[in-house]
């Protein structure tokens, strides 16, 4: 087993200090690579071609051999050897053969690999220095001494930081570049109903939809650690027969990000156009404030509150204006390769209502309440399989009671009042650092004292998604 950390860049305006720091990472590491070294000449002779090819790749590296150990580490590659440690070894010699952005691209996929994960952020910042862009050595740098993984990598991490003048806690210059992504998906549905809570509309019939959604971001000043991003996104769900059920939708938001003593602050606002069966549906103009503060190693507490207003774009729906206020409070535990979040939320509206009277006078001939209190209870988890596959599971029960009672032909109904339990099934596969695909099953089933608003439903969706 190879684990060598790459010599550490020269650093612009201190080669008298650079001197220093090489030297006080080989001397630091020395003892792990003859340990690790011994190691690898122990194991089996008999072992197959792919070990056989991964051990000559070893031994090529110790003699500084970097061209042969990464023909070799590619062989056994090619032989069905698909493990991180063979990545992270082509990744290291790819860098001593100085082609920094095949070691980058491998570098990038082991960050989602906890056992490589403050490794790969180091050397992803020796390769920005190696590349001059002074901004995301630091960054990288950053992400590896936020992690506690190995002290050593950390005081390493440190050093660097200091060598380039950079704070441990936040970087100096704003991040440069849109980032973003573009998905496509095949959805199958099994009783289509309107995305939107706010009128469920359910068909009982079943089609499929083609899905697809775009978002780009950039950082107008600053990080994820003290900085401000804007982000656009537009996406359309397409029916094949049930075209009256196509819904899209035009986003933007504003983001602050910063620290307010120990917590993690998120200050935004967001704008949504909504779009149904092709015509003008609603505008959605949201404030919100999120927080989240460790309250161990692995585990956080989450805090959420969202302000929306709610303003009906075409007049056949200005029932439905007005304002949703959300309270989450939640909890993250993490362990191992998995982390679960459970949380509960709160949201109280206040809406117009549909209200008909007779001509010319304040008698009520129906009203319908679209003001609802619902309580939320959620519990969401995430587990990484390998370097490639995730898994995430979701269970959701949520019961809604609306502010008053309806009034229908004359006469009273109890107020309504819905119960809905929804469970999900995703699984991720990631083919490269930019294209995942994502396999998605969902099943709802909401009862309610009003008869036809009781249902149930499965979604099927297969989603292509290309980020950049």
């Amino acid at each position: 087993m190879l684990l060598a950390f790459a010599e550490f860049p020269l650093v612009k305006n201190h080669p008298v200090e650079t001197e220093r720091v090489s030297a006080t990472v080989t001397k630091s590491l020395g003892l792990c690579w003859c340990v690790i070294l011994s190691l690898l000449m122990m194991a089996n002779a008999n072992a197959e071609l792919e070990q056989d090819y991964f051990d000559v790749g070893v031994q090529a590296f110790s003699k500084g051999d970097y061209s042969a150990a990464l023909r070799h580490f590619k062989k056994a590659k090619q032989e069905g050897m698909d493990t991180a440690i063979l990545k992270y070894n082509m990744a290291v010699s790819y860098y001593r053969l100085q082609e920094y952005e095949n070691a980058r691209r491998i570098f990038l996929d082991l960050t989602d690999v906890s056992a490589f994960e403050q490794r790969a952020y180091f050397n992803l910042g020796l390769i920005a220095n190696k590349q001059r862009d002074e901004p995301a050595a630091i960054r990288w740098f950053q992400r590896a001494h936020r992690n506690v993984g190995s002290k050593q990598i950390q005081a390493l991490a440190k050093e660097a930081l200091s060598r380039l003048g950079g704070s441990s806690r936040k970087t100096r210059r704003v991040d440069p570049g849109w980032t973003g992504s573009v998905s496509s998906s095949l959805v199958y549905d099994s009783n289509v109903t309107l995305v939107n809570n706010d009128l469920l509309g359910v068909t009982n019939q079943n089609d499929t939809a083609m899905d697809i959604s775009a978002s780009a971001g950039n950082w107008l000043k600053g990080n994820v650690n003290n900085g401000v991003r804007m982000v656009f996104g537009a996406s359309l769900e397409k029916y094949g027969k049930l075209s009256q059920n196509d819904y899209s939708r035009l986003n933007a938001r504003v983001v602050r990000y910063g620290l307010l003593g120990d917590w993690k602050m998120r200050i935004g606002g967001s704008w949504n156009e909504v779009y149904f069966s092709g015509s003008e549906y609603q505008r959605v103009i949201t404030a919100s404030v999120r927080s989240r503060r460790a309250l161990s190693e692995k585990n956080q507490l989450h805090l959420r509150y969202r302000l929306s207003r709610i303003q009906a774009t075409d007049s056949a729906f200005d029932y439905l204006d007005g304002w949703r206020h959300q309270l989450r409070a939640g909890i993250q535990l993490r362990n191992g390769k998995g982390r679960v979040r459970y949380y509960y939320q709160l949201e109280l509206n206040d809406r117009k209502d549909f209200v008909s009277k007779e001509d010319n006078s304040d008698v009520i001939i129906s009203f319908v309440s679209y003001s609802q209190m619902r309580h939320t209870l959620r519990a969401t988890g995430w587990w990484e399989l390998n370097s490639n596959w995730q898994a995430r599971l979701d269970a959701r029960y949520r019961y809604g009671l609306y502010n008053d009672s309806n009034i229908l032909d004359g006469g009273f109904i109890e107020r309504r009042a819905d119960s809905q339990m929804r469970l999900s099934a995703q699984i991720s596969r990631k083919f490269s650092r930019h294209w995942d695909v994502n396999g998605q099953y969902i099943y709802t089933s909401n009862d309610s004292n009003v008869d036809r608003r009781s249902y149930d439903r499965s979604v099927i969706k297969l989603e292509v998604l290309r980020s950049f």
